[in-house]
């Protein structure tokens, strides 16, 4: 698999592979490029090239559009726990669990989309203010190999709903079912750059954990 940036299959610039395999049995699945700062730099291009369009929608657009990724990944996640399982070595069950919970965190936010707004605070004689909350800009995450699947909800549904763009880098163990778990989202309506992946061995692709 490649890596995905601004909605498209992308190859590392220096061509570096990483191969990804099974850890009960060694079986080599998949490689996926070996990203390095100039990738990152292009994914956070990406990410801000898109960043206006979708911090204009409103919370509850992209709640739509989250609840529409949440469908899309509920009904092929016995797919999805297929890679997860071959990739990471967790039990089939365990992993169709995960991609499952991953739908339900989507769905969460979804939820609370109506939720969003601003507020009018009054200070007494003195006045008032009103609050006003805006997206931030381009988020970066990091995805730990234990619960992939698990983490990648819980960064992408806060921050997406809120109106940023992001810029995930998976375990280079347990790369596939991110990327998969991306490219379902974009099918299911999140705009191209909104969401990219970048994969690689941590520090050499420009990361500290």
């Amino acid at each position: 698999m490649q890596m995905r940036i601004g909605g498209k299959d992308v190859e590392a610039g220096r061509k570096g592979l990483i191969p990804v395999r099974n850890p009960a049995t060694g079986e080599l699945i998949d490689h996926v490029p070996d990203g390095r700062a100039e990738d990152v730099e292009q994914a956070v291009a990406a990410a801000e090239s898109a960043f206006e369009a979708w911090a204009e929608k409103t919370p509850r657009e992209r709640g739509i559009i989250l609840q529409h990724a949440a469908n899309e990944v509920r009904s092929l996640y016995r797919e999805v726990a297929g890679i997860l399982t071959r990739e990471q070595g967790k039990p089939l069950k365990e992993a169709e669990d995960e991609i499952r919970g991953f739908a339900n965190v989507l769905e969460f936010y979804a939820s609370i989309a109506g939720t969003l707004h601003g507020q009018a605070v009054p200070l007494g004689h003195t006045g008032g203010l009103v609050v006003i909350r805006e997206p931030l800009g381009v988020c970066g995450a990091i995805i730990p190999w234990n619960v992939p699947a698990i983490l990648m909800g819980w960064k992408c549904g806060p921050a997406l709903l809120s109106g940023n763009t992001l810029v995930l880098k998976p375990s280079s163990t347990t790369p596939l079912t991110i990327l998969r778990l991306a490219t379902l989202m974009e099918h299911a309506g999140l705009p191209p750059g909104v969401l990219n992946v970048v994969t690689g061995r941590g520090e050499t692709a420009g990361w500290r954990s």
